[in-house]
């Protein structure tokens, strides 16, 4: 679960400070799909920054799962993010020199866990549910930009996080790749319920909300 309180994130613009984000408390739906819409700088995107701990908010707290993420210090709350956190952003981050299998088995690299194979069955298990085949081998390059992001999707769940933060994931893609990057994330979620929060502009997204989530100016509207 995920529970926001008294959570402000201001910036000083020349001599005056400007506030970004003002929500007193919000619980967000466990293991639901949760959708954050709203106009541009209505402060989507920076929330979405300040539930993954990357930010220094100006006060209030982020629980996860029972941890307020800002009382940990710097390391730990990286701990914290790398074990429990996963992000897909709109650009989908991925390594353009590895294969789709090393690109989705990244975070075992950087965490330095076994991969053998039983996991290795596990991305081919994940491949075939988002449609795509016996493709372990082939290079990112050679993927159209809807397969690239289902390779993401993938990426993002390997590890199975409490939570996984997407920020505008859609904007590079048409419709018919925008509702299949849905159907695909809703699949996984359905074979592991998941945390998800998405940050877009993209009615069609909207749609697909079990909890949909109105921003203006910094504030979640009730």
């Amino acid at each position: 679960m995920i529970k926001i309180a008294d959570l402000t994130f201001n910036v000083l613009e020349g001599n005056k400070k400007r506030q970004i984000l003002n929500i007193p408390n919000y619980v967000f739906d466990e293991g639901k799909i949760n959708v954050i819409c709203g106009p541009s700088g209505s402060g989507k995107t920076t929330l979405l920054y300040a539930l993954g701990g990357i930010l220094e908010i100006s006060s209030g707290t982020v629980t996860i799962s029972g941890t307020s993420v800002y009382s940990l210090k710097q390391q730990e709350r990286d701990h914290f993010r790398m074990k429990h956190i996963s992000m897909i952003y709109q650009n989908f981050n991925l390594f353009s020199f590895m294969t789709v299998e090393e690109n989705i088995l990244a975070p075992y690299f950087i965490r330095g866990l076994k991969v053998d194979q039983k996991v290795k069955q596990k991305v081919a298990d994940y491949l075939k549910l988002m449609n795509l085949g016996k493709i372990q081998n082939k290079s990112i390059s050679a993927l159209s930009g809807g397969e690239q992001q289902r390779v993401a999707i993938i990426r993002s769940m390997i590890l199975k996080p409490s939570v996984i933060l997407c920020d505008e994931p859609t904007a590079s893609l048409d419709s018919e790749n925008t509702i299949r990057f849905m159907q695909s994330l809703i699949a996984l979620n359905n074979e592991k319920p998941t945390t998800v929060i998405i940050a877009t502009h993209d009615e069609k997204v909207m749609r697909f909300a079990e909890n949909k989530i109105q921003m203006v100016d910094g504030k979640i509207m009730k």
